[in-house]
């Protein structure tokens, strides 16, 4: 990554010990994919519920969005060539978003979230060129449609008189069998 990115905040958060220790962590999700799966749905799913929120809008969401795509298409062994580095960044990042309590904890309203903004703003001009190779590799892979999985069609469960059209009784013909009406009272 280089040291001239766009937003300061973002680089004074990457430097402090909170950071540091999240980076291990990150080493060790990347040794277990379930993890860094469980990671992504839920980055996704903070996302998503603070994305109305001024702080989750626009470039930020597009940029945690194509985050979590790189991270799952390279741990999942998809997509080749991103630095190490930037793959155990990019896992610290979205923990650190996952983080109530951070440099300013999330319980905040708006701004409790511009920490987590500033941090991802820095870290995704840092791997802008790497970002780049991966929205030409996933433009250039075909579209891949995964169908659903069907149930077995289980029959509806119904009170109709099965025997419809057949003999009710086997010493009758399927002709023979009289209906008797009631008046209408």
């Amino acid at each position: 990554m280089t040291e001239n990115n766009t937003g300061p905040e973002g680089k004074k958060i990457a430097d402090t010990p909170l950071f540091k220790r999240l980076l291990e962590k990150a080493e060790s999700y990347l040794k277990h994919p379930t993890q860094v799966a469980k990671l992504i749905s839920d980055t996704l799913k903070k996302a998503t519920a603070k994305k109305g929120v001024g702080a989750i809008a626009g470039e930020v969401w597009e940029n945690l969005q194509l985050l979590t795509r790189m991270i799952k298409a390279a741990s999942s062994g998809e997509y080749k060539g991103i630095p190490t580095a930037t793959l155990v960044g990019g896992v610290a990042v979205l923990i650190y978003f996952l983080m109530p309590i951070d440099i300013i904890p999330d319980v905040i309203p708006v701004i409790g979230l511009l920490d987590d903004a500033s941090l991802l703003a820095w870290f995704m001009a840092g791997i802008k060129t790497e970002l780049d190779k991966f929205r030409e590799w996933e433009a250039s892979r075909p579209i891949r449609v995964t169908p659903r999985e069907q149930e077995p069609h289980a029959p509806e469960k119904h009170d109709a008189d099965i025997s419809f059209g057949t003999p009710k009784y086997s010493d009758r013909s399927a002709g023979d069998i009289q209906t008797e009406t009631r008046p209408n009272y």
